[in-house]
């Protein structure tokens, strides 16, 4: 319970920017949560030492001026990982962590009919997916009363149950 409700967290401050849009359901069953240093992470992203790095966003570092994604760093220590899904920058523990899950169910609501997810329900679950739900395949995308969009993804299309 207490990594679903840090997962659900995390996501909400991922999306924070977003006035009234919000993050209503985050489900993701973590299998496995790798854990690196800032500094291990700026070394393999920048090609060299970074003794000033700062927090610049839940997937961004900032090393000695050069911002970093750290998505790039997980995707390449993750390489062999079917299961990876996200990765994000912890500020208190100074780490970034590499998640990998075997489904993730998400919900958003819509800010408006205009709001960049809820346009084309297939795009708005393919951009979730490229953040929240890597390596995992879009098993089902719908958008139930005209504002939540919800999101399905598991790593087989014949095990996922529909159910909310």
């Amino acid at each position: 319970m207490k990594k679903q409700y840090w997962a659900c967290l995390m996501t909400c401050l991922f999306f924070s920017q977003l006035t009234t849009a919000k993050m209503i359901k985050d489900d993701h069953i973590i299998k496995d949560e790798r854990f690196y240093s800032w500094e291990e992470v700026c070394r393999s992203l920048t090609k060299r030492e970074s003794p000033l790095i700062e927090y610049k966003s839940i997937s961004k570092l900032d090393c000695m001026g050069t911002a970093v994604d750290v998505m790039k760093f997980c995707d390449e220590k993750e390489a062999a990982n079917p299961y990876f899904t996200r990765a994000k920058v912890d500020k208190t523990t100074k780490k970034v962590i590499c998640q990998s899950s075997r489904r993730v169910v998400l919900k958003w609501e819509c800010e408006s009919k205009s709001d960049r997810y809820c346009k084309d329900i297939e795009v708005g679950c393919f951009l979730f997916k490229e953040k929240l739900a890597r390596r995992l395949k879009l098993v089902h995308q719908s958008l139930t009363d005209g504002k939540y969009l919800n999101c399905y993804f598991d790593t087989q299309v014949n095990t996922m149950d529909l159910n909310i």
